[in-house]
């Protein structure tokens, strides 16, 4: 593929020079630096792939700087990585001639990322872009869609697809969705009858008991393959320019926290980040919308390239076979296994909690709900 037929070349001087930073030490010096190196023969030695697509509900900006551009501006800022990672900006997609092109042309870049094991970073644009993401994980036999945002994107009946109803597209069309999961939701924007149905039912974590135990949403995202970012799941005083405004809503530190947590789990395979609609004159949202951008690339940069397991089989009265589980020693982090009534197996993410419930000889609801997925899916 030459990716040069698909982008605008990011153009670099066109930003601001760095305000807190010597330029050197700045994340955008070291983009720079991997840019002019970057070939198509070169390209598989990066880790993470910048790509801004300035459409909005199938719409391409004209703007001289878009909102993608913006954020850069920002991003390119703050400072770069101790931890040995390698990050190019591709730049911004072309205008394609219709809607249903942008989310194909966006697959075939992300597929074709995705075979050089490069993380593509999509900086969008309207939230309906995720569906073009996730047409590259349509071969994905058990494939993990995880979406942050303050309300549930889904509507009865036959439209076309939106940034407001794109999920409804993903249920239809993604016959391989293995698992759903809305982070950050709010009770009093989403009627629970719509997360019981079974073809949405998976771990949803609400706001305020996200933010009662931010690390409920670890096992989640550590189980995730794309990850879908709307700016509008973070409080309006702190996020000005989310194209869908909410008074309550994320802190900024917490959204910056869910991105650290994306960005550690070496299962996700893209991350989108979506619903900014930035000006040169509102500095605050770009600000933070950058800041979120740069923790989601810290924890990649930090992402455990050893991994030293323990195994525990732990009897469960009831329970025919004994509960695998398996912790990192590393990282302290905890999967158990599930295998289905053909013999396929999967390695889940949880909490010690879930081990520490079997290991008291009651049965883990987590691994109960897989157990029962694995077997209907």
């Amino acid at each position: 593929m030459n990716l040069s037929d698909y982008f605008f070349p990011a153009s670099f001087p066109v930003f601001e020079k760095p305000v807190n930073l010597p330029e050197k030490y700045t994340l955008g010096y070291a983009i720079q630096r991997q840019n002019a190196a970057l070939s198509d023969a070169s390209i598989k030695k990066i880790d993470v792939a910048l790509i801004g697509v300035p459409f909005e509900d199938g719409e391409y900006s004209n703007n001289k700087l878009s909102s993608p551009d913006i954020l850069r501006g920002n991003l390119y800022q703050l400072s770069s990585f101790n931890e040995k990672i390698q990050i190019a900006d591709l730049g911004n997609l072309k205008p394609a001639k219709s809607k249903k092109g942008i989310y194909l042309a966006l697959r075939d870049i992300v597929e074709y990322l995705l075979a050089l094991d490069v993380i593509p970073v999509v900086i969008g644009g309207s939230q309906d872009l995720t569906i073009g993401i996730c047409e590259a994980f349509k071969n994905e036999r058990y494939f993990w869609l995880t979406v942050i945002d303050s309300v549930f994107d889904i509507k009865k009946g036959v439209e076309k697809s939106s940034s407001t109803n794109f999920l409804t597209h993903i249920f239809r069309n993604f016959q391989n969705l293995f698992q759903f999961s809305l982070l950050g939701y709010q009770n009093h924007l989403v009627n629970h009858l719509f997360l019981e149905k079974p073809e949405v039912a998976g771990e949803h974590l609400r706001l305020g008991k996200f933010r009662d135990n931010p690390f409920l949403a670890e096992p989640i995202l550590r189980n995730s393959h794309v990850v879908s970012f709307d700016f509008g799941a973070v409080k309006s005083v702190e996020a000005p320019s989310a194209a869908n405004k909410n008074p309550n809503g994320l802190h900024g530190e917490e959204a910056c926290q869910l991105a650290r947590y994306t960005g550690l789990s070496s299962n996700v395979k893209a991350f989108g980040f979506f619903e900014g609609q930035f000006t040169k004159t509102e500095s605050l949202s770009p600000k933070l919308a950058s800041e979120i951008i740069w923790y989601f690339l810290q924890g990649v940069s930090q992402r455990d390239s050893i991994v030293k397991e323990t195994v525990y089989k732990t009897e469960v009265e009831g329970l025919d076979h004994p509960i695998v589980f398996r912790k990192n020693e590393i990282s302290g982090q905890w999967w158990f296994e599930i295998s289905s009534l053909s013999g396929e197996t999967l390695k889940i993410a949880c909490l010690e909690d879930d081990y520490r419930l079997a290991a008291s000889n009651e049965i883990p609801e987590r691994w109960l709900s897989y157990i029962q997925k694995l077997d209907s899916f």
